[in-house]
């Protein structure tokens, strides 16, 4: 995930003004349920975009405060000169969990067991992990007497509240966090939540897709300005189809490609190739390396197909 497009990361870290999504219906209910004072301890690229996109419902009637740990300088001052009402930058992480009702703990899986384990919770304090690797019982575990927790998997573009998160559990309050950052989907089960984290591993095979769609564009002495434009506007359309899938949704929009035409021909045509046999032995490698944290080469797609 190091690339994120480059206009869409210059929108997300920097200060340039972007048209923010409106609320949909029935977002009031979440405006409500989200903590009024919420907590950020590990103020990297993907808690500063929860924080971020949370600020930016401000205008929104949103009254959530922030207070956000030291670590990390260069980006808590530039969230905290970004937003110089709505956060402040405490001078330690304990400062941060004594100050707040809500904490959100956004450090390296490395560094989870030594930073939270220093730390006091109370026992009415809310605390959700984007530590995805992490395991609920185990930040629990650390988070104790604490016993409101959840484990969310944001993706970067909840810093314009166009983005997708994974949660686990469905507990109102964290559900109203992500809702507001774009959609939310909630699981209870950790089996089932693992095996939907496998998703996220797609984000790199689809830019690579596009990529080469552009470079295949180019070659044939299309300009690349033009180029890349195209094609990131096709991906995002038909991506758009999609967004609210139902159980159906996909099966019917492969279905309703017409019989014989081109676009039938090509999903035809990768399938024979084997592309998403392919697909689906990346996402088996993928599981295994978000369970137990090392990667087996002997899974990968082409070594279990020679």
């Amino acid at each position: 995930s190091s690339h994120f497009g480059s206009s869409l990361a210059s929108a997300l870290f920097d200060r340039t003004p972007w048209r923010l999504p409106p609320l949909a219906r029935g977002m009031s209910d979440a405006l409500e349920m989200v903590p009024t004072c919420i907590g950020l301890v590990g103020v990297g690229t993907i808690g500063s975009a929860v924080v971020r996109g949370l600020c930016r419902v401000g205008g929104l009637k949103l009254k959530t405060k922030f207070v956000i740990s030291p670590r990390n300088a260069e980006k808590a001052a530039a969230l905290a000169a970004e937003f110089p009402d709505l956060i402040r930058i405490a001078g330690s992480n304990q400062e941060v969990v004594d100050a707040t009702d809500c904490v959100i703990i956004s450090v390296l899986p490395k560094q989870a067991e030594e930073v939270i384990g220093t730390l006091k919770f109370r026992p009415e304090q809310q605390v959700l992990s984007l530590i995805a690797t992490c395991p609920l019982q185990r930040i629990k575990e650390l988070v104790a007497p604490a016993e409101q927790c959840a484990v969310g998997v944001p993706l970067p573009a909840v810093a314009i509240r166009q983005g997708a998160t994974l949660l686990m559990p469905s507990l109102p309050w964290a559900q109203a966090i992500f809702e507001l950052l774009g959609s939310c989907v909630a699981v209870d089960d950790e089996a089932v939540f693992k095996r939907m984290q496998c998703m996220t591993a797609l984000m790199g095979d689809f830019y690579k897709r596009q990529l080469t769609a552009q470079q295949w564009l180019e070659s044939h002495d299309v300009p690349n300005v033009q180029a890349a434009a195209w094609v990131g506007a096709i991906f995002s359309t038909m991506a758009a189809d999609s967004a609210k899938a139902g159980p159906d949704t996909l099966h019917k929009l492969v279905e309703e490609q017409t019989p014989g035409g081109v676009n039938e021909m090509v999903w035809k045509g990768q399938d024979e190739d084997g592309a998403y046999q392919g697909l689906c032995l990346g996402l088996d490698q993928a599981y295994v390396r978000f369970m137990t944290g090392k990667t087996d080469p002997d899974l990968a797609p082409a070594a279990k197909r020679s």
